[in-house]
């Protein structure tokens, strides 16, 4: 059972015929503890207070830690899955520029040998064309020699040239 400060100041003494108790004295010290009791009291409720609103604070600083844990770790995944998907989407840039640069090597390698083909032709064409025109060319000069003895004078074969 709690005293309050009014039980005390209203609490009443049964009283002795012989040898009483001094009624002044009795209720001045009542008074005065019953101020010091209300004094203790309205502290221990202003404590009381300030407690449950601490308490309070506390759960709802709880909660916010609660809350930023859950927050960092999520940022940590989020962050995480980033770098992952970054570092995913890196080899596959590397790789397209790997099969970008084989298609482009192997163009060059197809249109080198290409070249390299047609000159190859080009030069056995240049070859047949030469034989061709100096077989022309002796032709021709036979028959300028069959007619020069005719003439009176005779034309020098032309030499060979590379």
């Amino acid at each position: 059972m709690h005293i309050t400060p009014m039980d005390i100041y209203q609490r009443e003494f049964s009283r002795k015929n012989i040898g009483g108790l001094d009624d002044n004295e009795v209720y001045g010290y009542l008074k005065k503890v019953g101020r010091e009791y209300e004094s203790l009291y309205a502290e221990n409720k202003a404590l009381q207070e300030n407690n449950q609103r601490l308490t309070g604070q506390m759960q709802d600083y709880l909660e916010l830690e609660k809350t930023l844990k859950q927050t960092l770790i999520s940022a940590q995944k989020t962050s995480g899955d980033m770098k992952d998907n970054a570092e995913k989407q890196a080899e596959l840039i590397v790789k397209q520029a790997e099969l970008q640069a084989e298609r482009i090597l192997d163009e060059a390698r197809s249109e080198s040998e290409a070249i390299g083909k047609e000159i190859r032709d080009l030069k056995r064409q240049r070859r047949m064309l030469k034989v061709e025109l100096r077989t022309v060319l002796e032709s021709y000069l036979a028959m300028v020699n069959e007619e020069s003895p005719a003439l009176g004078h005779s034309v020098e074969p032309i030499e060979k040239a590379a």
